[in-house]
């Protein structure tokens, strides 16, 4: 029987509440044109709003998209490190998915390979027998993730983790560009190759973090 799990955790619930609070961000640009700032745990606002704290926050809310990668790469060294090492040992890959809920869920695919139905959610990750880059399927998979709404996607193994992070809206300028990646990403014959499509890469609303472990 495959192996998952369902599960609570600090950072997994971290990432559940800046979330909820950049899309709150949004929506209220998007209806009142009103631009929110925050403190990292409310939204302020200097021209009423219902359900947003009168005043201004220290910070642009924009900075809300940045506390989510970080606080996605905390959850993959605290909780989805496990799975990874066990990855390197069998090269049976996992899958992780943080919901709005503030639970996380982690699936063992196959070796070499995971696929699953991608639930509505904050952030997702898999594990790598290898380097840690996205494959062509992955980033095609990154794609129909941001259109969900995600705001973050990793890949990992032990000794590193490669995240690609929204820093605003998922548009189509960005869509074109992650679309680009992946078509270089698949046409790429050697490692050489496939370092400068990731090296071309440009969004306006999406960055790529490589980060040691």
């Amino acid at each position: 029987m495959k192996e998952q799990k369902i599960g609570v955790h600090d950072t997994s619930v971290r990432l559940a509440k800046l979330s909820s609070l950049v899309n709150r961000a949004e929506e209220i640009f998007e209806e009142n044109d009103v631009v929110c700032t925050t403190d990292l745990e409310d939204l302020f606002s200097e021209v009423p709003v219902e359900g947003v704290k009168s005043g201004k926050g220290p910070y642009p809310y924009s900075i809300l998209y940045r506390e989510i990668y970080m606080a996605h790469l905390n959850f993959l060294k605290q909780v989805f490190m496990d799975y990874s090492k066990k990855t390197m040992g069998n090269g049976v890959e996992f899958i992780s998915f943080t919901l709005d809920t503030g639970e996380y869920v982690i699936f063992e695919g196959e070796e070499n390979r995971v696929s699953l139905p991608m639930p509505h959610g904050v952030t997702s990750a898999h594990t790598h027998p290898g380097i840690c880059l996205f494959s062509n399927p992955d980033l095609e998979t990154a794609d129909n993730l941001l259109i969900k709404g995600y705001f973050s996607i990793g890949v990992m193994n032990p000794e590193c983790a490669l995240i690609l992070y929204r820093n605003g809206p998922y548009t189509l300028e960005d869509r074109d560009s992650l679309l680009d990646l992946a078509s270089k990403v698949k046409k790429a014959k050697t490692l050489e190759e496939l370092t400068k499509a990731y090296n071309s890469f440009r969004a306006p609303n999406l960055a790529m973090s490589l980060n040691r472990l």
